[in-house]
């Protein structure tokens, strides 16, 4: 009799075993760490989209070779990771750069929103509510205006050209620039934003920012000056948003998303001088055909070496042609850029230059920013109209979970799911005395949106039933 039972034991123990290590394999782990989107209109209402994204290089089981976006239109459609043959590259220490491509062909008009949205935030993140981060998705989204093109203007969003260096010395300030270029010549403005999560809601326990974080509304420089001395490596997590103008219109909208991560034994940064050069504010103006001078040192005595990059869009325009000249001697570095205004610039917003500054540590490097801005005066009219109220986007259904309701708190409709086999489902929604005041079957989507804003105030109740047998109830409260 014993030997049964020890047998049972063993089989039940080998079972859960066998349980554990497949959930082991199959729970997604916490690794975003930022991102954004970008889109290129190619014809008609085609467009090329790309999402990067930054993620922990030692979650393999987090890898993605192809990511899932919501086009915004009721389509959503598996893309490929094109960057290093499809495997993604490691740019920083520890960070995983991981570029997705992929097309898409609108068939109607109007402001669609993309969006990508996956699993999930690095653990316990600073200024997210404590337990909460590593359970929180990375959402991040861009709006497109598909428009007649005979009568409204066409748009491509900014690109971005340079990598977020997310690591400093704890107690050191913190700068960092993407180097936003739009090929549109649109005007760019930039502005802190509360990161988003599942379907696009702020951060749930999201704590604002720390004192002394700022972004440079024309040059997108963000700055984290005053950062507080940690006795150990602490994460938070950021995003803004880059308005796009055109004749003083908005006519497009994305968010970026990246980590600050701080680490106490870091190696410290150096420090940039000013721009010499006729800069006022880290900006210059140009109001004809000129030739300015602009000179910047960087200096770090601890660093093995330094060295500066320049990034910016004016590589690509032909009115402006750049000499850049720069020059490392150990522990400090110079960069002379001369710039060649030729005229004629019809772009309407400024133009961003950011120096990259290399601090060279052994075989660590690490990145410093500083970015300004130059402007001309152009002829802005356009030949097309921009579309109106570019944030009145078509409506997509939220991430809603089977036979619940969202929100918990509504004020005119909710969103319902039924599940997967909901063309065999009946909803009704009873009020508290248990009044039937509401009720919708033969759905044609899983994911449906119920108009409810004929109800008064108080708790609703949904009631689900699959071929007449009530399966389950949910509830929720009407402002």
């Amino acid at each position: 009799m014993i030997i049964p039972f020890v047998i049972q034991r063993l089989q039940s123990v080998r079972i859960l075993v066998i349980i554990l290590i497949t959930i082991a394999f199959t729970v997604k782990a916490d690794h975003y760490y930022g991102g954004y989107i970008s889109y290129q209109h190619i014809t008609g209402y085609k467009y090329k989209v790309t999402v990067v994204t930054y993620a922990d290089n030692s979650k393999e089981n987090s890898d993605r070779d192809s990511v899932e976006v919501i086009w915004g239109d009721g389509e959503k459609e598996f893309i490929q990771r094109v960057n290093n043959i499809g495997n993604g590259e490691t740019v920083f220490p520890g960070i995983k750069k991981n570029i997705y491509e992929g097309t898409h062909e609108y068939s109607d008009l109007g402001n669609f929103q993309l969006v990508f949205i996956d699993e999930d935030r690095p653990d316990n993140v600073k200024n997210i509510e404590f337990g909460k981060s590593n359970h929180t998705m990375l959402y991040i989204d861009a709006i497109i205006p598909i428009e007649d093109s005979l009568i409204f203007c066409r748009n491509n969003s900014p690109l971005f050209l340079t990598e977020p260096f997310m690591s400093c010395l704890s107690g050191e300030d913190y700068v960092l620039s993407l180097t936003h270029y739009d090929p549109d010549g649109d005007s760019l403005a930039f502005k802190l934003n509360i990161p988003k999560a599942k379907n696009g809601y702020p951060v749930p326990g999201y704590n604002s920012f720390p004192d002394d974080v700022s972004i440079d509304s024309k040059t997108g420089l963000f700055k984290w000056e005053n950062t507080p001395s940690m006795n150990r490596i602490e994460k938070y997590v950021f995003a803004y948003e880059i308005e796009e103008y055109r004749e003083g219109q908005l006519i497009g909208v994305s968010i970026a998303d990246f980590c600050v991560e701080f680490d106490p034994l870091m190696n410290s940064k150096g420090d940039f001088s000013e721009v010499s050069g006729p800069l006022e504010d880290s900006h210059y103006h140009f109001d004809e055909s000129e030739v300015i001078n602009l000179m910047i040192e960087y200096e770090n005595p601890d660093a093995d070496s330094v060295y500066i990059d320049v990034f910016t869009g004016l590589n690509d325009n032909p009115h402006f042609r750049l000499t850049d000249s720069g020059s490392s001697n150990g522990y400090k570095a110079s960069n002379n850029l001369e710039i060649s205004y030729l005229g004629e610039d019809n772009t309407e917003g400024n133009h961003i230059i950011t120096y990259r500054a290399a601090n060279v540590f052994g075989s660590d490097t690490l990145f410093d920013f500083y970015s300004i801005s130059l402007s001309t005066e152009s002829d802005t009219s356009w030949s097309c109209s921009i579309p109106p109220d570019i944030r009145d986007v078509i409506e997509i259904a939220p991430i809603v979970e089977n036979f619940t309701i969202n929100p918990n708190l509504f004020t005119e409709s909710v969103w319902v799911n039924l599940g997967s086999d909901y063309k065999n489902i009946k909803l009704e929604v009873f009020d508290m005395r248990g009044r039937r005041v509401g009720e919708f079957e033969n759905s044609e989507e899983q994911t449906f949106k119920v108009n409810l804003y004929n109800l008064r105030s108080g708790m609703y109740f949904f009631n689900f039933f699959r071929n007449g047998e009530l399966i389950i109830v949910s509830k929720t409260v009407k402002k």
